[in-house]
């Protein structure tokens, strides 16, 4: 090697030449491991395959078993790949007929630890299909489930030199990448055994029936390379076929389980469904047209209605080619011609025929009529084919047989198994089904894989079987002379024998086959209704099932209505409460009670309940007097009333369901469709009307303007607040009668909740009223005749000034009647230990009546001694006497003194000068004090009962004052 020195450093170039080497090195290794699996090659074309290509059929009639298998005689060669293969391309054909939980192709087992070195399958939980190799990081994933009986082709390509595969699905490339990853390509290793539909967890065996193929599988072949995508498509599109030069397709080649095999041309691998694929259903008995139409309906499908005579034609072509002599020989006449009824009537109007379902569109021909037909008149309103595809109006009622026409596959759901039987990968039944053929002579329901549902001519009934276990199965009478009573569609009753809801024994069980959905209601006939028109008060299923079991309440067997429930996070459940006071028939102030008509409402939720068709208006979901004592309820008392009690549940209760939230999605499990709403988001409202005495501390201070604030409390019983608790509902309190009474005026009323701060360890709740007095028939009958005795009193200061007697007698009169008054009010309110106002008044009434007389006394006490000179008058003789004595002289001067005892300064004596001063200061004096009195009284009355009356305010003032009063008594 020549180095030529440019003046830089040499070693940069060295470096490069060694990495050169390096890489030229590894590049020859790894071409020496691909060496006998050059992308070049040649196929082995299959020269035969227009005459036929051989295809095995596995588990056609949906039996899951592990005798169903086929078994490459050979295996890839130690001889020919001593390192297994590293590139290859493998394929097959398939028709898939009824699932499993895991539907093995094929499975390639190298020994009993690894059977799973390269295996095919599709998976029903994750609805893919997958190629797998073991030592490789990755699966070749196509993630779609296949149509029933739609051919697939499935080729994988993998060129471990580029560590790139390739998935072909019917010849279009679904994925591709990398397969090992970050780990080093493995070779399929030779030596193993090759199994057809059966996945094997040893070699030849360890099958497991549910991880079966049931299917046909066809063209499984495997090469040594990579094939191009043209030779992919070829195949896949049926151009060619080619045998696979490590395993081949050629019968020759293929050990044979229980499997059936039949050779079929190229071609109709490719012309899409070798069965099942047809939208028509030719049902084998005779029955009325209504029903058949129904029940074409109820399937969602319909009875074709010909839109000409040339589609006339090749409907009956179609059906004709459905029929098969031994099942359909009741729908045949003597000549070989079918008989079925055609999809028209006129029984909306005479002579126009039409479609029996909404929107009846009109038949747009003349119809395919017998000479001279229709003639029935108004008596055959439908219409049935005879001879020659000819139609004739008949009956409706008479009996044939039927074509169901449907737009898609017929999709059926079965309501009413239990979840455990259902489930997606371990259950024993389908919950949806679909009509295919006939098994027995009669129609075929069968499953997506795991059960189907014949008829038992034996037997007389139809039976639901599990493909997995036979033994496990429910069945259903049939009476052919009912059609209603014949096929298994709706709602029906059937014995169970085994393995549906751990049943067993003949037991019945409630199960709907049905296609409404979503939101629909299934009639037990079958017919389909809007699911809110189940349970609204009118019938509209044509056997009136859609309102029957309108419960909207069905109580498990382990609810145990004497425990309270707890919410949902398990905190303390929340009572409201609501009060609506009717009316207030009594209020005895005397006593000290007052009787209220109220209706006490409480609201509460129950997580554990839970709740069918409930309705918009909460006045429809009513609970049964029987199922109201059943559940929780929460047991109030009435703590201040008069007599111990509380609330209860009887035949007066009204228990309704308030709807909250939405319904929960439909299960299946239930086989009556229903909206169900969890207790949770559901409230219970429980109303009784009650009529209770309730005792009220009255404070009659201000007697008969008094401010009356009673309370109605009502504590939780049984259970302490810290598991129920209560609140108030919406307003709280209302009062819907009359607001002026006949004694008070009903004011504000206010439901509060009772707090903590009241030492209860129970829940409490509080109303409080306020009751303001009517004083109108007090001002009358006590204060306006007080004072009018009062004046009455008063004018006696205007009687003749030494008129004692009248004065006296007049003002004894008044006090009398005064006390009379306030005896008998007395009698009307309670004794108190205060003064209350009219108290004051009638005590002030009273004692200004006694002053009058007292000042009366005092006046008259004033008055000048009045003497008549009368010689039998004993005091004037004394006087006389005294004059004797003293004066001595002629009678003249005698007179004279006697007329100057009589006078002064000589002027006459007044004697009733000082009593006349002391009656006009009387006169001024009681004015000012009656005025004083009044002045006052009545603004203290009348501010009082004017006063704002706040309710809130008036409680807590009242709460105060009880307060107050218990630590005093403490």
């Amino acid at each position: 090697m020549v180095i030529l020195h440019t003046g830089g450093p040499w070693w940069p170039r060295k470096m490069m030449g060694y990495q050169a080497a390096i890489v030229t090195f590894i590049l020859a290794m790894l071409l020496k491991n691909a060496e006998g699996q050059a992308p070049t090659y040649t196929l082995d074309i299959n020269e035969e395959a227009g005459s036929g290509i051989f295809v095995s059929y596995y588990q056609r009639k949906g039996y899951a078993k592990e005798a169903s298998w086929t078994e490459f005689n050979g295996t890839i060669s130690a001889d020919k790949w001593e390192q297994g293969l590293f590139s290859f391309t493998l394929c097959h054909r398939y028709q898939l007929y009824y699932t499993r939980p895991r539907m093995y192709l094929f499975t390639y087992a190298y020994d009993d630890d690894d059977t799973n070195e390269l295996y095919s399958e599709y998976h029903l939980g994750r609805q893919a299909f997958r190629v797998c190799k073991k030592g490789t990081k990755y699966c070749a994933w196509h993630r779609e489930m296949p149509d029933f009986y739609a051919w697939r082709f499935m080729c994988l390509t993998y060129d471990s030199f580029r560590d790139s595969f390739k998935l072909y699905m019917d010849g279009e490339k679904q994925e591709s990448g990398s397969w090992a990853g970050d780990n080093q390509p493995e070779p399929i290793r030779p030596g193993g055994v090759f199994i057809v539909g059966q996945d094997q967890d040893e070699i030849r065996g360890g099958y497991n029936s549910k991880q079966s193929w049931s299917g046909a599988i066809t063209q499984v072949n495997l090469w040594d390379f990579p094939m191009e995508e043209y030779d992919v498509q070829n195949i896949a599109e049926c151009r060619s076929d080619a045998f696979g030069n490590v395993i081949r397709w050629d019968e020759s080649f293929w050990i044979l389980g229980d499997v059936t095999v039949k050779r079929l041309p190229q071609f109709e691998l490719c012309s899409g469904d070798e069965e099942g694929g047809s939208k028509f259903f030719l049902f084998p008995d005779p029955f009325n047209f209504h029903f058949y139409n129904r029940m074409c309906d109820n399937l969602g499908g319909l009875m074709p209605m010909p839109a000409s005579e040339e589609n006339n034609h090749e409907l009956m072509d179609v059906i004709e080619d459905l029929v098969q002599t031994d099942i359909h020989e009741k729908c045949m006449h003597a000549s070989g011609n079918i008989i079925i009824w055609v999809g028209i009537v006129d029984q909306y109007e005479e002579g126009v025929w039409q479609d029996p379902s909404p929107p009846n569109p009109v038949l747009t021909f003349d119809g395919f009529w017998q000479t001279g037909q229709p003639n029935g008149g108004v008596g055959e309103n439908c219409a049935r084919t005879y001879i020659d595809r000819r139609w004739q109006d008949v009956n409706c009622d008479q009996s044939f047989c039927a074509v169901c026409e449907f737009p898609s596959r017929m999709n059926l759901t079965m309501r009413g198994l239990c979840g455990s039987d259902t489930k997606l990968m371990e259950g024993f039944f389908d919950t949806e089904y679909f009509i295919e053929g006939y098994n027995n002579l009669k129609p075929h329901w069968r499953g997506l894989g795991k059960s189907h549902i014949y008829y038992i001519t034996k037997k007389k009934a139809w039976r639901l079987e599990s493909f997995y276990a036979v033994e496990k199965f429910a069945d259903l009478a049939a009476d052919d002379t009912d059609p209603d009573a014949y096929y298994p569609l709706g709602r029906l009753t059937w014995k169970v024998y085994d393995g549906i809801c751990q049943m067993d024994g003949g037991s019945d069980k409630s199960l709907t086959l049905t296609t409404c959905f979503p939101q629909k209601f299934t009639c037990d006939d079958g017919t389909c209704v809007r699911i809110n028109q189940r349970c609204n008060l009118v019938v509209d299923c044509p056997d009136k099932s859609d309102e029957k079991n309108c419960d909207i309440l069905r109580l498990n067997e382990d609810y145990r209505g004497e425990l309270f429930p707890r919410e949902v996070d398990n905190s303390a459940l929340t009572v409201y409460i609501n009060v609506s006071i009717l009316a207030f028939p009594k209020i005895d102030t005397l006593e000290l009670f007052y009787t209220a008509d109220f209706v006490l409402s409480m609201r509460w939720r129950d997580p554990r309940l839970v709740w069918y068709d409930l309705r918009g208006a909460t006045d429809l979901n009513s609970l049964d007097k029987d199922t109201q004592t059943k559940i929780w309820s929460p047991e109030l008392s009435f703590t201040n009333a008069k007599i111990i009690g509380g609330s209860r549940v009887d035949s007066i209760s009204s228990t309704l369901v308030l709807r909250v939230g939405k319904p929960a999605p439909d299960n299946i499990e239930r086989a009556l469709e229903a909206n169900v709403y969890a207790g949770v988001d559901s409230y219970i409202i429980m109303s009784r009307e009650y009529f209770i005495d309730w005792t009220c501390d009255y404070d009659l201070i201000y007697y008969p303007f008094d401010t009356q604030v009673c309370k109605m409390v009502f504590d939780m019983t049984g259970v302490t607040r810290d598991y129920v608790d209560m609140d108030v509902d919406y307003d709280g309190v209302e009062y819907t009668g009359k607001e002026v009474l006949l004694e008070y005026v009903v004011g504000e009323m206010m439901l509060k909740k009772m707090g903590n701060d009241t030492g209860s360890k129970y829940a409490g709740m509080k109303v409080s009223l306020i009751l303001t007095r009517r004083w109108f028939y007090h001002a009358v009958s006590v204060f306006l005749q007080s004072v009018l005795l009062l004046v009455v009193a008063y004018t006696t200061f205007y009687y003749r000034i030494d008129n004692f007697q009248d004065r006296i007698m007049v003002a004894i009169t008044c006090m009398l009647v005064v006390a009379n008054v306030q005896s008998s009010v007395g009698e009307m309110i309670p004794k108190t230990s205060y003064f209350k106002m009219i108290d004051y008044f009638l005590l002030y009434s009273l004692n200004v009546i006694i002053l009058v007389m007292v000042y009366h006394t005092y006046q008259a006490a004033h008055i000048a001694e009045e003497f008549a000179p009368n010689e039998d008058d004993a005091e004037m003789e004394k006087i006389k006497q005294l004059a004797e004595d003293r004066v001595a002289g002629s009678e003249d001067v005698k007179n004279n003194l006697w007329n100057q005892f009589f006078t002064e300064g000589g002027e006459p004596v007044d004697r009733l000068e000082d009593a006349r001063r002391i009656n006009k200061q009387g006169q001024i004096f009681f004015v000012i004090a009656f005025l004083l009195f009044q002045i006052v009284f009545w603004s203290v009355a009348l501010a009082e009962y004017f006063s704002e009356k706040n309710i809130e305010t008036l409680t807590v003032l009242k709460e105060a004052a009880e307060f107050q009063a218990t630590q005093k008594v403490i």
